[in-house]
């Protein structure tokens, strides 16, 4: 559905709540990024073209450069998963250069991933990696095919969250996780630098969710948010540290990038 802003421009209504009461919230390259007064969802408005063909080569240049820390925070991050859930299939949407896939691998996981972009799968490849070009509906796994998603500033880019989200709960396992990684717009540090906002990039990132904008998706979608326990029956080597980590991020969550935990609704 769309609708027309204080300037006469069509806006089409929130992907998530479908309200149609989207305003104006920041301008930059050209590109206006709208904010939905109900739930919070902000979104580049309008789309931007030819998303695909930007992950080039040179869009993936840093994040080789920094293969080391990136396993290193891969491993981290499936310590803090796997306090909610023990290895079992993984898919990584997004994988890029398959770091993650390659961390998930190390510690007993059958991780697989996806991206869109051909050059990062062919790269991904080339490590060995079990990973395939194209969007996640496109692939057309079976029904309950993952134990866990993980999707790593990813969500920000597809095109129709909602349809997206729903497809990964038909290819999760009852009882399966998902795991989420994206900018949080309602971190104080988008509303001190506005468009200088780091993850302000409107020629790639469609969607910018905040807590209340998430939850509302996932409850749509049919899932219910959960976090990793600081009490818990998993034990595997460096679960104190892991076990620590989530005490910390309770208190304290410094990073304009929230990561969100939710399990498949019974």
């Amino acid at each position: 559905m769309m609708h027309s802003d204080q300037e006469g421009s069509l806006v089409r209504s929130c992907n998530v709540c479908e309200d149609i009461n989207c305003r104006l919230l920041v301008c930059k390259d050209g590109y206006r990024v709208y904010r939905c007064a109900n739930c919070g969802l902000a979104f580049t408005h309008p789309m931007p073209d030819r998303l695909f063909e930007q992950y080039d080569a040179k869009y993936f240049e840093l994040y080789r450069r920094r293969r080391s820390f990136r396993l290193k925070r891969a491993d981290s991050r499936l310590r803090q998963i796997e306090l909610l859930i023990k290895p079992g299939r993984l898919l990584d949407i997004g994988c890029s250069l398959g770091y993650f896939v390659e961390a998930a691998l190390a510690r007993g996981w059958d991780a697989c991933g996806i991206d869109v972009s051909d050059y990062a799968v062919d790269e991904a490849r080339r490590l060995g990696l079990n990973v395939f070009a194209g969007t996640l509906e496109q692939m057309k796994f079976q029904s309950g095919s993952f134990d866990c998603v993980t999707m790593w500033d990813v969500l920000e880019h597809v095109v129709d969250p909602t349809k997206h989200m729903t497809e990964v709960r038909r290819i999760l396992a009852p009882g399966g996780l998902v795991v989420i990684g994206t900018p949080n717009i309602d971190h104080p540090v988008f509303w001190f630098m506005r468009e200088r906002w780091r993850h302000l990039k409107p020629r790639e990132h469609i969607y910018y969710f905040g807590r209340s904008s998430m939850e509302t998706l996932l409850r749509k979608t049919h899932f219910r948010v959960v976090r990793p326990p600081v009490l818990a029956r998993a034990w595997f080597p460096g679960h104190i540290r892991a076990r620590f980590r989530a005490a910390l991020t309770r208190i304290f969550r410094p990073n304009d990038v929230m990561t969100v935990y939710a399990r498949v609704q019974e």
